[in-house]
């Protein structure tokens, strides 16, 4: 009996593994790949978003020491969404000249937003704007900035123009400090910022546009506002059409958000967009406004 059911058990032990098995074995290897991959890719995406931070940050502080070196001038310039010029002595020969820069794929600013000024550095490595913020984006909508402020200081993901608190303790000059060293006199030395982002003031004026072709005519007001990141102040823009009425709808970068973000303005009516940032991400950005014939943007400047 066991020689005669030997052969049939050999036959059962060679016949390896199903069709059911094999399908299961497939999909748990998909599975595993693709979150292998997607990992892979925002890992990438990562990198990518830092490394060309990092290295807009390096060439800023180079044409700043460039210009203090030569005693002249040096520039940083966005001259597209994912990329920039910069404007120094690259080799060292006192004659300086300008090189282009490619941001890593898939980094950019966020769109729509405007180009950011140029950063002009003078012979003391200073500049004439209080702050100048450069905000980028990944394709997982990661953000990173550089931030350089008037003194020439280069700072990623940081605050430069946000001082610390410094508290003055009262010295006895007789045991704490030696006696030459005393300085008569009573001022306390000002330690406030030389220049201020202050969200204080009034909004850009209205523009306006449209009543041509059959087109509505539309009043944004104001054209431009400022306020604080991570939802600190939220801005309003009224938004108005004549002639006939208006299906209205904003388009704003992923780190702000407007409020509604579609709605129809009646012919000879206002109504009121709320736009608020969502999360550190500091600079200027655009938020455009969709209706018929017409597409007007307001600038929104995000702040400290």
């Amino acid at each position: 009996m066991d020689k005669t059911m030997k052969p049939t058990k050999d036959r059962r032990a060679q016949h390896g593994w199903g069709m059911l098995e094999l399908l299961i074995v497939v999909a748990i290897v998909a599975i595993v790949g693709t979150f292998a991959l997607i990992s892979i890719r925002k890992s990438t995406a990562s990198l990518a978003l830092q490394n060309s931070v990092r290295l807009l940050a390096g060439n800023i502080e180079r044409a700043r020491l460039d210009a203090v070196r030569r005693h002249g001038t040096s520039t940083v310039q966005l001259t597209s969404p994912s990329a920039y010029s910069v404007f120094m002595d690259f080799d060292g020969s006192g004659t300086p000249v300008t090189r282009n820069f490619l941001l890593d794929t898939g980094v950019a600013l966020p769109q729509p937003s405007p180009l950011p000024p140029p950063i002009n550095f003078n012979w003391r490595g200073r500049t004439l704007a209080c702050t100048n913020t450069f905000a980028f984006f990944n394709s997982n909508g990661e953000q990173s900035w550089v931030d350089v402020s008037d003194a020439g200081d280069v700072t990623v993901n940081g605050d430069v123009s946000v001082l610390p608190t410094i508290t003055y303790a009262t010295m006895s000059s007789t045991s704490d400090i030696a006696p030459g060293t005393v300085v008569s006199g009573s001022t306390v030395h000002n330690n406030t910022v030389d220049c201020s982002d202050s969200t204080s003031g009034s909004g850009g004026p209205p523009i306006s546009g449209g009543g041509t072709g059959g087109c509505p005519t539309w009043t944004a007001s104001p054209s431009s506002l400022s306020i604080k990141k991570n939802g600190g102040t939220t801005g309003t823009i009224a938004l108005s059409v004549g002639g006939s009425s208006a299906i209205v709808s904003a388009t704003a970068p992923i780190n702000l958000l407007v409020t509604p973000a579609t709605q129809t303005i009646g012919s000879g009516s206002s109504s009121n967009f709320s736009i608020t940032s969502l999360n550190s991400t500091r600079g200027t950005f655009a938020v455009t406004f969709t209706l018929p014939c017409a597409s007007p943007q307001v600038i929104v400047k995000v702040t400290n």
